[in-house]
């Protein structure tokens, strides 16, 4: 049974991916979104994305929760109003959310020690992405690219063999 799932990383700049696996197909995306203007962007972009991923019947949603980290002194709260209209939204449709933090998103792979800074990391991540068909590239496509990662991290997480066998193979042991 093919399952979809939507993605939703909020913000000023807000992301979201679509995407669908089985119980025998890994990931794959079908779709991603930039949509700018935080709650109000959101809101509109929806009128115009929603009946593109509805008729599939999505399955889950995962959602970027805002989480102040001790080193935000001018973080933008403006994903939080988002997170609120994408439960309501959510809970209206009878569809589960599953909450991931920012750092969640180091469960993807792990960070090389040169990975030491917010922009390195990103770039490891995105090089993932990349590397799977999964990245669209420029600064524009961050929080999509975000989005697309939650979903991986869902599945991950689950131990979604299909797609932990895609993504994540295990390397042939070399005799000795």
């Amino acid at each position: 049974m093919t399952r979809y799932i939507l993605s939703f990383d909020p913000g000023k700049e807000s992301g979201v991916a679509l995407g669908y696996y089985s119980d025998t197909e890994p990931f794959r995306l079908l779709e991603r979104w930039q949509v700018s203007g935080g709650l109000e962007g959101l809101l509109a972009g929806r009128d115009e994305f929603e009946p593109r991923y509805l008729h599939h019947g999505v399955d889950q949603i995962v959602v970027e929760k805002f989480m102040a980290m001790r080193n935000d002194f001018v973080a933008s709260i403006e994903g939080v109003p988002a997170e609120g209209a994408i439960a309501l939204w959510a809970r209206q449709r009878g569809i589960p959310v599953t909450w991931q933090t920012r750092t969640d998103k180091a469960r993807l792979i792990p960070y090389p020690k040169e990975a030491n800074t917010v922009a390195r990391r990103q770039r490891v991540r995105f090089n993932f992405l990349k590397a799977h068909g999964l990245y669209a590239p420029g600064t524009r496509n961050d929080d999509s690219n975000d989005a697309t990662t939650h979903i991986l991290i869902w599945l991950k997480v689950r131990k979604h063999r299909p797609t932990l066998e895609h993504y994540w193979p295990r390397r042939e042991e070399t005799a000795a």
